[in-house]
């Protein structure tokens, strides 16, 4: 009996299936995830890595031809509303930031070294786990999962060690205002 799927012995068909595929339905399935994510430029990135995903941890080995038209259409759905809480989310933390943050006038630039020399040593003075949790978080702009992976920490842990040094940093630069 024919199986169906591809072995790792044919590699080369797989890639070659993930060729094919791709060039019949990367303009749809760019539609697709534009519709969810409303920028054509993510929507293409979320396509083409999606493709690269599948191609290196090989799991349309597992999906039966018949089926790869809907796994292609439903990895890039998914692809495109994470990637949609990850814009999301990084507008919420500048929105958050920009609400909070000092107002001044760059009148001075003396001046404004000297609040980001202070700045820097606030954030210096955090302890380890909790400063490489702020960096990463938003300097980095990753997000708390990434952060959690990065740091081999609890998604929950690394937002707590966030939340803390964020009341921490405010404490030691409130008087910027």
């Amino acid at each position: 009996m024919r199986e169906d799927r591809t072995t790792p012995k044919d590699s080369g068909r797989s890639q070659e299936i993930l060729q094919k595929l791709f060039f019949k339905f990367r303009e749809s399935l760019i539609m697709e995830s534009y519709g969810i994510l409303r920028d054509l430029y993510e929507a293409e990135d979320v396509v083409q890595e999606t493709f690269i995903i599948l191609w290196e941890k090989g799991h349309l080995d597992r999906v039966k031809p018949a089926a790869y038209r809907s796994y292609l259409y439903c990895a890039v759905r998914n692809n495109s509303l994470s990637r949609q809480r990850v814009v999301q989310n990084n507008q919420r933390k500048k929105d958050r930031f920009s609400e909070t943050a000092p107002q001044f006038e760059h009148k001075n630039y003396a001046e404004v070294w000297e609040i980001r020399k202070r700045i820097n040593e606030a954030v210096q003075t955090l302890p380890e786990q909790r400063r490489w949790a702020f960096i990463k978080s938003h300097l980095d702009r990753k997000t708390y999962r990434e952060v959690g992976l990065e740091m081999g920490l609890n998604m929950e842990t690394v937002r707590s060690h966030v939340k803390i040094a964020l009341k921490t940093l405010r404490e030691l630069l409130g008087n910027l205002k």
